[in-house]
């Protein structure tokens, strides 16, 4: 059985550098209205850079809403319009200063559709070559390398448990490029 809500009513109720937030009355199941608050996001780009030497490169930054560091795969937001992929290489050279000579994407997936428009793209990034940050003025990165499996490992033991980390790294490894 497929149901489609009906949208009665929407309107802007929050608009940020980031996301906007819409507010929309719908004709759920059964004929009854019901508010559904979207969060419309322009999306971004996750990379699982791989080193020469097979190193994943993970960056350390903190997060606001945890009030703590979290390590994480290099990811970033999408400018209005932009292709996934010159997202991925964009933000890869502005987090950490590597440009990459290989991207390829793994998957893309909506990492919270019950309240928000958000897709992340997901992409395995090869042959490495330093170079300068680039960070937003208020950005400050730790840029680490490790071994796969110990990255694995820290899944595994719940120490890492950004999403978009997990998902990249476990579906990197699912589908045999790590």
């Amino acid at each position: 059985m497929t149901f489609e809500e009906k949208t009665i009513s929407s309107k802007l109720v929050y608009e940020g550098p980031v996301f906007k937030v819409r507010q929309h009355i719908v004709e759920g199941y059964g004929g009854k209205k019901a508010q559904r608050d979207i969060v419309e996001h322009v999306g971004g780009a996750i990379m699982v850079a791989i080193t020469d030497e097979g190193k994943v490169l993970m960056e350390k930054q903190f997060r606001k809403p945890l009030e703590r560091d979290l390590l994480e795969l290099p990811a970033g937001k999408a400018d209005p319009g932009e292709d996934p992929e010159v997202t991925a290489a964009r933000e890869l050279a502005e987090e950490t200063g590597y440009t990459a000579g290989s991207i390829k994407h793994l998957v893309s997936y909506y990492p919270t559709c019950g309240y928000s428009s958000e897709l992340l793209h997901i992409y395995i990034c090869r042959d490495l070559k330093p170079g300068d940050t680039n960070w937003d003025p208020t950005e400050c990165i730790e840029l680490h390398e490790y071994d796969v499996e110990e990255v694995i490992d820290m899944i595994m033991r719940g120490e890492i448990r950004d999403s978009k980390t997990i998902i990249g790294l476990l579906f990197a490894r699912q589908a045999g490029e790590i």
